[in-house]
């Protein structure tokens, strides 16, 4: 999983220094994302290493109001990370830096407004959308449709139109619940 303890605590102090770059609540999904998307760190190394900065209260993991995971740095863990800033210095830690810096207003978009596309067990298809403030879902839908073609559409057009999609169901709602 790792070459060796300095390997392993230098994927810890790259961690942590992603977190605290990032400023936000972030999901498992795009934690990983980000860790893996320079491909310098290994899954299975960034799952140890994620694993073992929870344990010892450099990071936080707790649940939203849907019940998912999300990831936080704590003071402890930028305190660490900031001493430990050697390690990751030069170009391991400037290519995260590159990366966050070009991709952080999609990562912040996708943390805050997304969509899924989800099959149960008996091949039903379903879209979850969803707008997430901090660790507060404040609206996920789960929709059932026919087909993962419209399933996908259906996310496109949230990713698009979140915004105007959920005044048009809000003002259905309103008007179909008679509320002025």
């Amino acid at each position: 999983m790792y070459e060796n303890n300095d390997q392993l605590t230098a994927n810890k102090v790259l961690i942590l220094h992603i977190l605290d770059k990032l400023n936000m609540f972030v999901s498992e999904l795009y934690l990983t994302e980000v860790i893996l998307a320079p491909g310098l760190v290994n899954y299975f190394s960034m799952q140890q290493a994620v694993a073992q900065l929870v344990s010892m209260g450099m990071i936080d993991r707790i649940l939203d109001s849907n019940g998912l995971p999300v990831y936080c740095v704590t003071n402890k863990g930028r305190e660490i990370a900031s001493s430990l800033s050697y390690m990751i210095a030069g170009g391991l830690g400037a290519r995260y830096d590159r990366y966050i810096d070009e991709n952080i207003d999609r990562i912040s978009s996708k943390m805050n407004t997304n969509s899924d596309v989800f099959e149960d067990e008996r091949g039903n298809y379903y879209v979850r959308c969803y707008v997430r403030e901090g660790t507060n879902c404040i609206v996920d839908l789960k929709i059932p449709v026919g087909s993962r073609k419209a399933a996908c559409a259906i996310c496109e057009a949230w990713k698009v139109n979140s915004t105007k999609m959920y005044l048009e169901l809000t003002e259905l709602f309103y008007k179909y619940g008679k509320i002025n």
